[in-house]
C-alpha cells in the first residue's frame, strides 16, 4: 500500500491498519493495493484521505474515534437515504474498529467511506470546488467569461435550500411551542460571553455588547409561542466547505454528517446564511479582516423585511447584494413556512445564535483562516439584536471607540506625557525608538526619518547618534527629509521658539542651531558611510516626526505650542508607535514619507540656489512688513 502524505498524530503503521480494515479496497488480482493520498479536513485530529484502487472509482475514507464515526454513518444513512453506490460494493457501513495510538494514548478508531466527488480527467478538475470557491469565482473572477453564470449560481443556491428543507423524518407536533423548545441553548462559559466581554471593552459606544446574556435569556424566555414547528434530522454543519459543486452541471453534494442531530430546520439554513454573508463580503487588501463598509451595506440590506420576504431588489453593480437576495428568494420557495407571521423573526433569533456560536472560532481569523474577524462578527451581532429589540431597520454601527482604532491601526504604544510624568515618558519613547533602530541594523534594513531638524538622529551629541552610527556600520542605510531652512515655513517655525510670537518675522537662533548641527553631522557621517546616508530638504511645511523601521514606525505630530515650554519639559505632545503590521497606519505613514521625499532637494542642490531662495523669503516679508 502507497500512502502520500503525513498525519500529525498517525503512524503510517495505524494508517496502514485503518485503510487496510475496509476489505472492499482490496483488488481480485494479487498484489493490486490501494494508493492513499491523506488530505486536509474533518474535524480536529481525525484522518481523511483520497484512496485509489485498480478495480473501484476513487473513494474518500474518513477515520476517527469509534463513537463519531458510528454517529456519522447513521446520520448519512438516514439524512440521505443511503448510497446506492456504496451498498453495492459492501462500503456502507461503518469498518473497524482499530487500535492506535494518538498522543501515547490508546484509541479505538473506525472508518466510513465516501464516494470521491470531484473531476475525474485532468479537464474535468477545474469544475470542481466547494461553495466557497463558486462564489468566488461568481463575485470575484477577473475574467467573467469564465465565471459562473447567474443562472447557475441560482441553481446551485436552490438546491442547497431544497436539500436543507427536504426531509421525511419531520416529527408532528400537536401542542403550541415557546421557542426555548427550539432553540438549543449556547454555552456560555466556552468562550462566547468572554469574547462580548472583551468586545465591550474595547468598544464601550456599542450599547448592544452590554448585559448580552441577560437579554438574550429574558428575551427568549418571554416568546411562549413559536411561530414555526420543526423537528427533523439536520445535517448539522452546512458550512461553505460541506457543500460541494459541480458548476459545469450545476450538482451540489452535502459531505461530512458527524454533527448530525435532531434539530430545527433553521439551524442549518442560519449556518449557510451566515457563510454567505461573510463569503460574499470582500477582505481588505493584505489583511484578514473583512471590508467594513460593505459587509454593513449587506447587513442591512439583509435585515429589510422585504427581503427577508425573498423580495428585495437587486442591484445591477453590487453581486453580493444580488447572492444574498436570490439565496433568501430560493429559501422562501423551499420553505413555504418562511411565509407564516412572526417567521422571519424567529428565523432572526438562529442568525443570532449562529454568530454566538461563532465567537469562538474567530481566532482563526488571526491565523490565516477563512473565518471572520471579531470586529465583523461583533457588529453583525450588534445589528441582529437591534433587529430584534424592535429597533427598526437603522443602519448597522461601527465601533469609534479609541481602543478600536488603536487596535484597526495596530497601535503598540501611545507615549503622552501628562503633567509630572513627561520625563518618564520620554525615557521609554526613547527606549522604544533605539531598540527599533538597533532592529534595523540587526535586519540590515533601511530607517526612513521625517523631522522638523533631525538633529536627536544626526548631530554628534544627538540622542540617537550611537544607533544611527550602528545601523550604517552594519550595512544598512538612513533616509532623512527635514525642513528647509531657506522656504518661508521656517519663519512659521521659528515663531513657535519664541516667548512673542507677534514678529518681527525672522528664523529663530535656536532652531539655526538645531538645523546646522544636523547639517553638520549628515556631513561627517557621509564621508565615513557614503551613499548609505542621504538627506533632502523639504519645500513644504513638515507636520510630523515620522521614523519608519521595517518592523514599526513612529508618528508624533507637530503643534504650534511655544517651543521653550517643550525645552524645559523635554516632550509635551505625544507619540504613536505602530506595527507594521497595521496596514492602514502604515500605508499612510509610508505615503507622507514618500510626498516629502519627492519634493525635497539634495543640499547641495539647494545651497547652490541661495540666492533665489533669499529672494523668495524677501518677498514673503514684504507682504508684513
Amino acid at each position: 500500500m502507497q500512502i502520500v502524505g503525513h498525519h500529525a498524530h498517525l503512524s503510517s503503521g495505524d494508517i496502514r491498519r485503518l485503510i487496510g480494515c475496509v476489505s472492499a479496497l482490496s483488488g481480485p488480482a494479487p498484489g493490486s493495493e490501494p494508493v492513499a493520498r491523506l488530505l486536509p479536513g474533518g474535524y480536529t485530529g481525525s484522518l481523511v484521505a483520497l484512496v485509489w484502487t485498480e478495480h473501484l472509482d476513487p473513494l474518500v475514507l474518513k477515520a476517527g474515534p469509534q463513537e463519531h464515526m458510528l454517529a456519522e454513518r447513521e446520520n448519512r444513512a438516514e439524512y440521505t437515504g443511503g448510497d446506492p453506490w456504496l451498498t453495492e460494493r459492501g462500503l456502507d457501513e461503518t469498518f473497524g474498529p482499530v487500535e492506535v495510538e494518538i498522543q501515547a494514548r490508546s484509541e479505538l478508531w473506525s472508518v466510513v467511506v465516501y464516494p470521491y466527488i470531484g473531476g475525474k480527467t485532468f479537464a474535468e478538475i477545474g469544475n470542481f470546488g466547494d461553495f466557497a470557491e463558486l462564489i468566488g469565482a461568481y463575485l470575484w473572477s477577473p475574467n467573467r467569461d469564465e465565471s459562473p453564470s447567474e443562472s447557475t449560481l441560482r441553481e446551485c443556491l436552490r438546491i442547497v435550500a431544497l436539500n436543507l428543507a427536504a426531509s421525511t423524518t419531520v416529527r408532528p407536533s400537536t401542542a403550541a411551542q415557546p421557542l426555548l423548545r427550539y432553540l438549543p441553548p449556547l454555552r456560555w462559559d466556552l468562550g462566547i460571553l468572554a469574547a462580548l466581554n472583551t468586545a465591550r471593552s474595547f468598544c464601550p459606544d456599542l450599547p448592544e455588547l452590554a448585559g448580552f446574556r441577560e437579554w438574550w435569556e429574558e428575551s427568549i424566555a418571554s416568546i411562549r409561542v413559536a411561530p414555526v414547528h420543526d423537528d427533523r434530522l439536520l445535517h448539522g454543519d452546512v458550512r461553505f466547505a460541506n457543500v460541494l459543486v459541480d458548476s459545469v452541471h450545476s450538482e451540489v453534494h452535502f459531505i461530512d454528517y458527524g454533527n448530525g442531530r435532531r434539530g430545527h430546520v433553521f439551524e442549518d439554513f442560519a449556518r449557510f446564511e451566515i457563510d454567505l454573508l461573510f463569503r460574499t463580503t470582500p477582505r481588505v487588501d493584505g489583511d484578514q479582516a473583512l471590508d467594513h463598509t460593505q459587509l454593513l451595506d449587506a447587513t442591512a440590506h439583509l435585515l429589510r423585511d422585504e427581503v427577508s420576504l425573498g423580495e428585495g431588489a437587486t442591484t445591477e453593480n453590487n453581486r453580493q447584494i444580488k447572492c444574498i437576495t436570490q439565496w433568501r428568494r430560493t429559501m422562501y420557495q423551499a420553505l413555504p413556512q418562511m411565509a407564516r407571521p412572526g417567521a422571519t423573526m424567529m428565523y432572526r433569533w438562529f442568525l443570532l445564535r449562529e454568530c454566538l456560536k461563532r465567537t469562538r472560532w474567530t481566532a482563526g481569523a488571526a491565523m490565516g483562516h477563512d473565518e471572520p474577524d471579531a470586529a465583523s462578527l461583533m457588529y453583525l451581532i450588534c445589528a441582529l439584536r437591534r433587529r430584534l429589540s424592535g429597533d427598526g431597520e437603522a443602519h448597522p454601527r461601527i465601533s469609534t471607540a479609541p481602543q478600536v482604532l488603536a487596535s484597526a491601526l495596530r497601535c503598540r504604544a501611545a507615549f503622552v506625557p501628562t503633567r509630572g510624568s513627561e520625563r518618564v515618558v520620554n525615557h521609554l519613547r526613547n527606549a522604544s525608538k533605539k531598540a527599533a533602530l538597533v532592529d534595523a541594523a540587526t535586519r540590515i534594513s533601511t530607517v526612513r526619518l521625517l523631522a522638523e531638524t533631525g538633529q536627536s538622529y544626526l548631530s554628534p551629541r544627538g540622542q540617537f547618534t550611537g544607533e544611527i552610527r550602528d545601523l550604517l556600520a552594519a550595512g544598512g542605510s538612513l533616509q532623512v527629509a527635514v525642513c528647509s531652512p531657506y522656504m518661508p515655513e521656517y519663519l512659521g517655525l521659528s515663531m513657535s521658539y519664541t516667548e512673542h510670537d507677534d514678529g518681527p518675522y525672522a528664523p529663530d537662533a535656536t532652531l539655526l542651531r538645531k538645523t546646522e548641527e544636523s547639517l553638520d553631522g549628515f556631513s561627517l557621517l557621509r564621508r565615513e558611510f557614503g551613499s548609505l546616508i542621504e538627506l533632502r530638504l523639504c519645500r513644504f511645511a513638515v507636520g510630523a516626526t515620522v521614523l519608519l523601521t521595517e518592523e514599526t514606525s513612529f508618528y508624533e505630530p507637530y503643534f504650534r505650542t511655544p517651543r521653550i515650554k517643550r525645552q524645559k519639559l523635554l516632550f509635551d505632545s505625544f507619540e504613536l508607535q505602530f506595527d507594521a503590521s497595521g496596514l492602514h497606519s502604515r500605508s499612510l505613514i509610508e505615503e507622507t514619507f514618500a510626498f516629502h521625499w519627492r519634493h525635497s532637494d539634495s543640499v547641495e542642490d539647494t545651497r547652490a540656489k541661495t540666492e533665489r531662495y533669499e529672494k523668495l523669503r524677501s518677498a514673503f516679508l514684504e507682504l508684513w512688513p
